[in-house]
């Protein structure tokens, strides 16, 4: 019999702060926290605006680590999420029960701005100016390291690197992890900060939104960014229950493709999101009808949302239209490889709640779209599964379907 999969602790880092219970009720406020950068500049690029994680939310780094925040932020948000992933579950003294346990981390560039860094210095200094731990420190596998040596994770440390879908993909690695009876606890989900790359990026392609981001509005312009980490403490369920864990949600499968089409654009017709969406129903054993609200990419690109919304059609078929969507980025921005992670926390506390927030700037919805997009106030419903989807460049493909506590 196939080991079934429980979320026994949440963890998060966001715009909203570091408490989980700040984080939803931003989300149930349905308010963007997008606004001017304080801590970050690009020449470039003018008027910046993002969702940035208050000062002093996070933790301190360890004296062990190089304690420059601002080249040091992937580390210190995915540190903060796990720290507080941990003790809700109630495993952060549990050494007896981590030396084994899992981590597996989705991120997009890790320490990028280490890189950058580095560049600004190597123009003026030369290469004089780079030092032996350098490598170290911009490694993409560092933040899951250090992760794993502040908490005491003693069994695999993995990392998802597969652009803004590595959050729900490395919640489907460590869900395999568990299923298989690798490790008994997995601690798994996504960090990624604001990178010059991202914004000199986005702005040179003309994705990148004048302020506010408005996904499925007529008038969408473009993705506004955020940072920020999301952590879920997954287990099997004979686990959790032998431990006496609370119990928060199941997650019950995944499903992961790419759309082999462009490097950037997504497949118009969102072929690749529909056969991830088919797997993660089929692995979890639940039909269409069985989904009660759908956690959106919803970036609020024209092209991303239009192919999102055409694959749920597919799927869903004439029950599309009467399913509750929201997209968590237009309240945190676009967090990159934690954004799959960061609408898994949300699905379990709709679930928990049985209550699924709106969509933030969502005025016009796209009359060519015709689904149920949830605006302007929190909207409770009988819930019993959740459709979480993500994907990212490349044409990486990576959906969750999680359910109510088992």
């Amino acid at each position: 019999m196939q080991r079934r999969v429980v979320v026994t602790g949440l963890g998060t880092i966001s715009a909203a702060g570091a408490d989980v219970q700040g984080f939803w009720q931003a989300l149930l406020a349905g308010r963007d926290l997008i606004r001017p950068l304080r801590s970050f500049s690009v020449p470039e690029t003018t008027d910046l605006y993002g969702a940035e994680v208050p000062p002093d939310a996070a933790d301190a780094l360890p004296e062990w680590v190089d304690n420059d925040a601002y080249r040091s932020r992937c580390a210190q948000l995915a540190l903060t999420a796990a720290r507080r992933a941990l003790a809700n579950a109630g495993l952060a003294e549990r050494h007896d029960l981590l030396d084994e346990a899992a981590m597996v981390l989705g991120t997009t560039l890790g320490e990028e701005r280490q890189v950058g860094f580095l560049s600004d210095h190597w123009k003026t200094e030369g290469s004089a100016c780079i030092d032996g731990g350098f490598v170290e420190r911009a490694d993409n596998h560092r933040p899951a390291a250090i992760v794993a040596s502040e908490c005491g994770l003693g069994g695999p440390v993995l990392v998802s690197a597969t652009a803004c879908a590595s959050g729900n993909a490395a919640l489907a690695w460590a869900y395999d992890l568990v299923v298989q009876g690798e490790v008994a606890i997995a601690l798994a989900g996504g960090a990624d900060t604001f990178t010059r790359l991202i914004y000199v990026g986005f702005a040179r392609m003309g994705a990148l939104a004048p302020t506010v981001c408005k996904p499925f509005d007529r008038n969408r312009n473009g993705v506004a960014f955020g940072e920020g980490a999301g952590m879920l403490v997954l287990e099997s369920l004979e686990h959790a229950r032998g431990r006496g864990a609370t119990i928060l949600a199941e997650l019950g499968g995944y499903g992961i493709s790419n759309d082999a089409y462009h490097v950037t654009a997504p497949e118009p017709n969102g072929t690749g999101y529909v056969r991830a969406i088919e797997q993660a129903l089929a692995k979890s054993g639940v039909t269409a009808s069985d989904i009660g609200y759908i956690c959106a990419h919803g970036t609020g690109t024209p092209y991303n949302d239009a192919g999102e919304v055409r694959a749920i059609k597919a799927v869903f078929g004439a029950r599309a239209a009467n399913i509750p969507i929201s997209s968590p980025k237009s309240i945190l921005g676009h967090t990159n490889g934690s954004a799959g992670a960061l609408g898994a926390v949300a699905c379990v506390l709709a679930l928990q709640a049985q209550k699924v927030p709106p969509t933030a700037n969502l005025t016009e919805p796209d009359p060519e779209f015709g689904l149920d997009f949830v605006t302007g106030q929190a909207r409770s419903l009988a819930l019993d599964s959740c459709l979480n989807i993500s994907a990212g460049f490349g044409g990486f493909n990576a959906c969750l379907v999680l359910r109510r506590a088992p």
